[in-house]
């Protein structure tokens, strides 16, 4: 239990912040990193079987991030983001979100998984350890995909305008 405790202080705010990017501004993301964090608990004991809890935290969320939106069958469409977004933002800042979430869209799971844990400054080995992805590959995979989502930016920005 200590353990369990450890862990949810340590990369709570982090798996918060990763489903608040997938899934917007909402009542659901409590819920969704609270089921998280009763998948996790339901395995207290195997965590020490678990190498990388931060990996499997990270992996984790986003997975049920995506079942829940294909449960609001909005799987396609992230757009919403923008709606519940606070107010207060002003209209640059709101379509600057509405480009990237729209070209995020346009990226595979696995590269979205690794925009998304790139942004929250994990280290390359804590990136291969979440995505599954070997980690002398991670940096060529993440110049890859970084390179994709400029690319979709910009023709996400073109289209725009």
């Amino acid at each position: 239990m200590d353990s369990f405790e450890k862990i949810y202080h340590q990369y709570y705010s982090t798996t918060y912040r990763i489903a608040v990017k997938l899934l917007g501004a909402s009542n659901s993301v409590g819920d969704v990193i609270q089921d998280v964090f009763i998948s996790l608990y339901e395995r207290r004991k195997e965590l020490k079987l678990i190498k990388n809890p931060g990996g499997w935290l990270y992996r984790a969320t986003y997975y049920k991030c995506i079942d829940f939106l294909k449960q609001q069958n909005r799987f396609s469409n992230l757009e919403h983001i923008d709606r519940a977004a606070d107010e207060s933002k002003n209209i640059e800042q709101k379509e600057t979100s509405k480009l990237l979430i729209r070209a995020l869209n346009k990226l595979n799971e696995k590269e979205r998984l690794l925009a998304i844990l790139y942004s929250e400054g994990l280290s390359y080995k804590e990136l291969a350890e979440a995505t599954g992805i070997p980690f002398n590959s991670i940096g060529k995979t993440l110049s890859r995909t970084l390179k994709k989502l400029e690319k979709e930016l910009k023709e996400e920005y073109h289209e725009m305008l």
